[in-house]
């Protein structure tokens, strides 16, 4: 379109009026395809269109403008090569072959019968002027395009690149957590049924049942952990996450699932001590938090210490709801890496040995971001760690309106 429009003028100032009305006419066609390929997405038509409208306007041009004696073939070249630019590739050599076949049939034309093309220059200074303008349009134009060739091609492959690297390391990451997993969970189960059989097969005490009891409610507990994780996980990779954010008590959401942690920590001998704000409402999807809290405090579990504490408290800050879960730590110091939050992070076992596979993190990561929240950690060598999640709260004007709602 641009170079069009710039022969229109030029063509009127070397005496070719008619060259420059066709140029015009074809620009306006030309301003029309790229209306219906790039707004309209008609593509396939506006190409073919474009390489019909392109020898034929050239065709009409080259019989306007002195035939061989114009610049008309260096258009041409131009043509086949917008053409090759734009096309499928399985169209390439049907509209090369039909360009070199209307040049050489116009040649043979004017050969045969020159009247049928005149010379349309008045004086031959225009004809050279013409001919070089045409030379560095076609350049300047042809060049537009390779450009436009390599940096599509350059852009494309950087992308293939980076999917590729990111398929590696994803493949990566699953060889690692099904390796994990295969290993961690042969290992709880094996101990279940070693623990049945000996409940079944040997005469023990009532000490020593309670004990191996005790140790197998942990063994299955640790492996259900481990599963629901693992199925949270693949469920977000294979089918994407998928959910609803509605207002939430935090408070009854969870009050129920605390009662259950007191019991497990209690086992451990640790303390767990627990604030909630009852009047907050917090705007998340309820499977989501809960699991990201029953991770965060089934980790402070694992890592605390016989006789530790635990703190989970929940309040409001400004238009946040602040979460936070702190421990008392191992009682040996301990630094942590933002790595813990991804998955190609390595394992701990806890203080009572406790098996994992790394992914619960990772899932409170993915989890807390998917609900517009944050998440991130304060480590203390000696006083152990603190992990903190920010969610939104639901507006003032929401409390209102479901509280007037629940007292109608």
């Amino acid at each position: 379109m641009l170079a069009l429009a710039y022969n229109v003028p030029l063509n009127y100032m070397v005496g070719l009026p008619w060259v420059a009305v066709v140029s015009a006419l074809v620009g306006a066609l030309f301003a029309t395809l790229y209306y219906l390929s790039r707004v309209k997405r008609k593509t396939m038509l506006a190409m073919l269109i474009f390489c019909i409208a392109g020898d034929l306007m050239f065709i009409a041009v080259f019989f306007l403008n002195s035939g061989i004696n114009g610049p008309t073939d260096i258009f041409f070249i131009l043509t086949m090569v917008m053409m090759v630019a734009i096309v499928p590739v399985s169209q390439y050599w049907v509209w090369v072959i039909t360009n070199v076949i209307i040049v050489s049939g116009l040649h043979y034309l004017q050969y045969s019968f020159p009247e049928l093309v005149p010379n349309a220059y008045h004086e031959e200074v225009n004809r050279y002027v013409d001919i070089t303008s045409a030379y560095f349009t076609v350049v300047a134009v042809a060049l537009f395009s390779f450009y436009l060739i390599r940096r599509n091609y350059e852009s494309e492959r950087k992308s293939a690149e980076q999917k590729t690297a990111m398929m590696r390391l994803l493949n990566e990451e699953k060889n690692k957590l099904f390796s994990i997993i295969s290993h961690d969970l042969r290992a709880p189960l094996s101990n279940i049924q070693n623990y049945l059989e000996l409940l079944t097969v040997v005469d023990i005490s009532e000490d020593e049942r309670f004990k191996i009891n005790s140790d197998l409610l942990q063994s299955t507990r640790s492996t259900l952990d481990l599963l629901n994780n693992v199925l949270s996980w693949s469920k977000s990779q294979m089918q994407g996450l998928s959910f609803k954010l509605s207002p939430y008590n935090v408070y009854q959401l969870l009050s129920s699932p605390m009662l259950l942690f007191i019991r497990i920590a209690e086992s451990k001998n640790i303390r767990l001590e627990i604030s909630i704000d009852p009047k907050l409402e917090v705007v998340a999807n309820g499977d989501m938090l809960q699991l990201v809290i029953r991770n965060l405090i089934n980790n402070a579990i694992k890592f605390t210490a016989p006789g530790g504490r635990i703190i989970f408290s929940a309040q409001r800050h400004d238009d946040l709801c602040h979460f936070m879960v702190k421990d008392s730590g191992t009682g040996k110091p301990v630094k942590l890496s933002t790595d813990i939050f991804y998955l190609n992070s390595d394992s701990t076992a806890g203080t009572s040995n406790e098996k994992g596979v790394g992914l619960g993190l990772v899932l409170c990561k993915e989890f807390t971001e998917a609900q517009n929240g944050r998440i991130w950690f304060e480590s203390d060598s000696v006083s152990g760690s603190s992990f903190f999640v920010q969610l939104p709260l639901v507006s003032e004007e929401e409390v209102v309106r479901m509280e007037t709602l629940f007292t109608q």
